[in-house]
């Protein structure tokens, strides 16, 4: 009787043990990754490092129309040429003015983002939406006369390395203004946004002060979309958007089929 009172006592500390293990785990997350619409679940380590930033010309690791959520265009990837999204609308489908093109994903959130911002008192506009890969080539011409290459490499990316090719970026300004400015950010309207984006689905991919991280210079209009559960879970985990791309892509987030 005795010996089976201990192997009872035994076997309940064994699944209390179990219990405190899977609430407090060992150092690791779990993260959603979107990817082709669908959240499935992966455990992160700490966070890798991305490597520091150099010019490079490999070809995005995830780069199917599907994965727009998870490729990686930066200084070192680059999206193909011929990588044209489908599913392009006009920013007025989002009630803004002009013709410039996103891909249909956006339209509901912008949409939604620009009323929030209209109610705020803080009216927002677009200046730039997607941009092809041979209207990046010329953009970067242009920006190497007037400034140099090294300026131009620091402010505007190289044709195939520009996030607005994916169709998902917008750069914003406030309404009514002609322009936007790198002290944006200290406006009332880009306070706003900077603070807020995110609840729609939108990060911002080159911020203040993290110039050595993102490998560009301060676009505090510049914004790229990921959808609200990705980007609530970007702008949780504290990365910028290039870190945190590059960690999901050392993961093999969402293997090209």
């Amino acid at each position: 009787m005795a010996l089976l009172v201990l192997v009872l006592i035994v076997i309940l500390l064994a699944r209390l043990i179990s219990g405190v293990v899977s609430l407090f785990g060992s150092g690791r997350h779990t993260t959603l990754t979107e990817t082709s619409g669908k959240s499935s679940p992966s455990v992160s380590p700490t966070p890798i490092p991305p490597a520091r930033c150099a010019y490079g010309n490999r070809l995005a690791a995830f780069r199917g129309y599907d994965e727009w959520q998870v490729t990686l265009v930066d200084t070192r990837y680059r999206l193909p040429r011929a990588y044209v999204p489908p599913g392009l609308k006009p920013i007025s489908k989002a009630g803004f003015k002009g013709s410039l093109l996103v891909r249909d994903e956006l339209i509901d959130d912008l949409a939604a983002l620009r009323k929030a911002a209209a109610k705020n008192g803080t009216p927002i506009d677009v200046v730039a939406a997607y941009r092809s890969y041979d209207g990046q080539a010329s953009l970067f011409k242009r920006r190497t006369e007037e400034l140099g290459r090294q300026q131009a490499l620091a402010k505007t990316a190289r044709p195939g390395h520009s996030e607005h090719q994916l169709g998902t970026a917008v750069d914003f300004k406030s309404a009514g203004q002609r322009d936007v400015t790198e002290s944006w950010d200290r406006t009332m309207t880009g306070k706003w946004v900077t603070r807020s984006a995110w609840r729609f689905g939108f990060v911002q991919s080159y911020p203040r002060g993290l110039e050595d991280t993102t490998c560009y210079g301060n676009e505090p209009w510049h914004y790229r979309y990921f959808g609200r559960t990705l980007a609530a879970q970007i702008h949780g985990s504290g990365l910028t958007v290039r870190e945190f791309l590059w960690n999901e892509q050392k993961r093999g987030a969402s293997p090209i089929p």
